[in-house]
C-alpha cells in the first residue's frame, strides 16, 4: 500500500556519504556508527539513508543520516551537520521481513503509483529504519510532484 502526503522531518541531523558496492553496506553502517561514537554524539532518532541509484551494477551511492541530541558537531569530524532536515510531498510504503526481495517489490509499487498518478520523482529513495526488538521494518519514501503543479508555480512566480 502506498501512502501519500508523507514527510521526513528531523532536527539536528548528521550525515555522511558513501559510494560502495552493495556487499559493503554493513561496513558503511559500522563506519557511520564509529563516526558518531568518535564525535561523542547522542542518537535521537532513527537511522535513515538516501539511495541515489538503484544498484543494477551493484554500486550504491548513499547518504546515511542520524538525528542527534547535539546542536553541532566537532570540527575534526567528517560528518556533515544540518540543524533541520525536512522533505514533504512524499509517497511511502513499508517493507517487513525478507528485506532484499520485498524492497524490490516496494520500489515497483512506488514507481507504479508514480506513473499511474502522473507524478514526477524529485528525490533519491529514502529508507528509514524502524522497529524494536520484536519487529523491524523499513519505510521507503520518495518526494514527488505533479508536473502541472510545477508549471503553475512557475507562472505564479513571474
Amino acid at each position: 500500500m502506498v501512502v501519500e502526503y508523507e514527510t521526513i522531518e528531523y532536527r539536528n541531523v548528521v550525515m555522511s556519504t558513501y559510494d560502495i558496492h552493495v556487499s559493503q553496506f554493513e561496513m558503511a553502517l559500522e563506519d557511520f556508527n564509529e563516526k558518531l561514537t568518535d564525535a561523542h554524539l547522542t542518537v535521537k532518532g532513527p537511522l535513515f539513508y538516501a539511495l541515489y541509484n538503484i544498484p543494477f551494477d551493484e554500486r550504491m551511492l548513499i547518504d546515511i543520516y542520524m538525528p542527534v541530541e547535539q546542536s553541532n558537531v566537532p570540527k575534526d569530524t567528517d560528518l556533515t551537520f544540518q540543524s533541520y532536515f525536512y522533505i514533504d510531498q512524499m509517497l511511502m510504503t513499508r517493507v517487513k521481513g525478507q528485506f532484499e526481495a520485498n524492497t524490490e517489490k516496494a520500489y515497483d509499487e512506488l514507481f507504479r503509483h508514480v506513473m499511474e498518478n502522473g507524478y514526477k520523482i524529485s528525490s533519491p529513495i529514502f529508507h528509514i529504519l524502524r522497529g524494536d526488538d520484536e519487529m523491524q521494518w523499513v519505510e521507503i519514501k520518495i518526494k514527488v510532484f505533479e508536473e502541472d503543479d510545477e508549471a503553475d508555480d512557475l507562472k505564479q512566480e513571474r
